[in-house]
């Protein structure tokens, strides 16, 4: 990284709070009960979770919204969650993390998604129930969802499409929501999930993990990256992959220009999440930057680097951002690996 990279870093994290983006997807609460496993159950050889502490974290599409607006954007969400026992409780938690909530649907005929994660002490995860129904929303839900987007794409500056395959993106609302932002010349981010990709044709940009790269394409561990690349943008009809490789860092990909990040070295505890703060930062980084894929894609490394040293979906803050950037260009002058 030269001096120009680091300074004009800053400058977008500076610049996070003229951002506006719309986030839709499928909503997850994430509930974490923290205790300590010292014994066998006597009725099975399970570990017994003595629970000392609940904490609770919006997930999925809230996810990303949630480090959106942690790093300074302005935020709107919109999804389904049920009428339920977890409904006031995440509508308390996202209106303290500054995320307006004003576009969520709520579906009396679904449960809210909740992800529960018993995790012992050492940050052991033991294990995860998840409380869920996947199958599509009503076609009156999707109309909701529908107008909701409609209300704010004249206001925001870039949309992320969060699909965790829970129902809510519909190869219908995406074909309609596609249509309704290039109409309005606005940029879609497709943050994509399952076998089946061509539901995403149209989309700007889209941004898989290498699992779900090689899924989608059917294609064997030891493919090269650019073959894959290649393959998803004739499958989504986009001219822009970007793929992101856990340890390995993220490619790029828009037909002509190739960029390959490596990954920033750091202590790993937990990945969960870690996709969502790079595709938040990676928005973030197109908007303020205008488009300049190079400084995004960065950004993006660096803020999924500060989201893996932490346990559970996290969302960062500029600081922590500005100062993994600054430890990464001082190695540099060093002469440290990173």
């Amino acid at each position: 990284m030269d001096k120009n990279l680091k300074d004009n870093l800053f400058s977008l994290i500076e610049n996070f709070k003229n951002a506006k983006i719309l986030v839709l997807g499928d909503i997850i609460l994430d509930e974490y009960l923290w205790g300590k496993a010292n014994r066998l159950s006597p009725e099975a050889p399970v570990p017994v979770l003595e629970v000392k502490n609940k904490t609770y974290l919006p997930g999925g599409a809230a996810n990303v919204a949630n480090n959106i607006a942690s790093l300074g954007g302005t935020v709107y969400l919109t999804g389904v969650i049920g009428d339920d026992l977890y409904k006031t409780l995440f509508e308390t938690l996202i209106k303290k993390n500054n995320i307006n909530s004003d576009l969520i649907v709520i579906d009396k005929n679904r449960p809210t998604t909740v992800k529960t994660r018993l995790i012992a002490h050492n940050n052991k995860h033991l294990a995860r129930v998840d409380h869920e129904v996947n199958t599509p929303v009503s076609d009156e839900i999707s109309k909701q969802l529908f107008e909701n987007v409609e209300k704010v794409i004249t206001d925001v500056d870039l949309i992320i499409l969060s699909d965790y395959i829970k129902g809510v993106l519909t190869e219908g609302l995406i074909k309609k929501v596609i249509k309704l932002a290039h109409t309005h010349k606005k940029t879609i981010l497709m943050d994509p999930k399952g076998q089946d990709f061509s539901k995403y044709s149209g989309v700007d940009i889209l941004v898989p993990n290498i699992n779900e790269a090689l899924i989608a394409t059917k294609s064997p561990t030891d493919r090269p990256i650019k073959e894959i690349a290649q393959e998803l943008r004739k499958i989504c009809k986009t001219d822009k992959v970007a793929i992101t490789l856990s340890d390995e860092g993220a490619y790029f990909f828009d037909g002509k220009e190739e960029i390959s990040l490596k990954s920033y070295s750091t202590e790993v505890y937990d990945a969960t999440g870690a996709g969502d703060t790079f595709v938040a930062g990676f928005g973030l980084g197109l908007v303020c930057s205008g488009f300049k894929y190079n400084e995004a894609l960065a950004l993006a490394n660096y803020a999924a680097a500060v989201a893996v040293r932490k346990v559970g979906t996290y969302a960062i803050k500029p600081v922590q951002l500005k100062e993994i950037i600054k430890v990464a260009y001082n190695n540099i002058k060093l002469g440290t690996e990173i």
